[in-house]
């Protein structure tokens, strides 16, 4: 009972945290068709910043495990930043404001979902790599073999199958399936 309470209250947070963000973010992000890091993670790059920007939001820890970080990965994230390589001024592309298009709409409220109901799973990150193709690395940022994905994510998944959650899995969770 207290697993499933601390389960949805860290959802919410998450929530929270994803709508209030929205209002925060600068206008003069660079956008992802440029030299991006963590592409394909969630958030804005790896969510550091520098002198003279606003900090960017990411599902990225610290560097505890040397040079690399640990990041927050979904099917909506690896689908929102090839949108945005390719449609820089669309919905929370890191364009201005004003030039905000409907363009990658369906990949954001993806990537909001998965993270609000948690079906994200986590991958070490370089942080120092820069990837400006506009397509994810897979190899690098997809679902490994255990790693809870939503079950229309099983194409996320580095096997590329996944196995439907059991019941304690899914407390919380009722679309989750497992990767194999």
């Amino acid at each position: 009972m207290h697993y499933d309470i601390s389960v949805f209250l860290l959802r919410c947070a998450l929530a929270v945290l994803l709508v209030c963000t929205t209002w925060l973010l600068p206008a003069a992000i660079t956008p992802a068709a440029a030299t991006e890091r963590c592409f394909g993670a969630a958030g804005q790059g790896c969510g550091d910043w520098a002198i003279g920007e606003m900090p960017r939001v990411a599902f990225c820890g610290s560097r505890f495990f040397g040079d690399n970080i640990i990041c927050a990965v979904s099917g909506g994230s690896m689908t929102h930043d090839p949108c945005c390589a390719t449609s820089p001024n669309g919905k929370m592309c890191g364009g201005r404001p004003e030039n905000e298009n409907a363009q990658c709409t369906p990949s954001w409220n993806r990537s909001v979902r998965r993270a609000t109901w948690g079906y994200q799973w986590a991958r070490y990150v370089d942080p120092r790599r820069v990837n400006g193709t506009g397509i994810v690395e897979r190899p690098r940022y997809c679902a490994l073999a255990g790693s809870g994905i939503h079950k229309n994510d099983d194409e996320y998944c580095c096997s590329g199958g996944s196995r439907e959650g059991n019941r304690l899995e899914r407390i919380g969770r009722p679309s989750l399936n497992v990767c194999t």
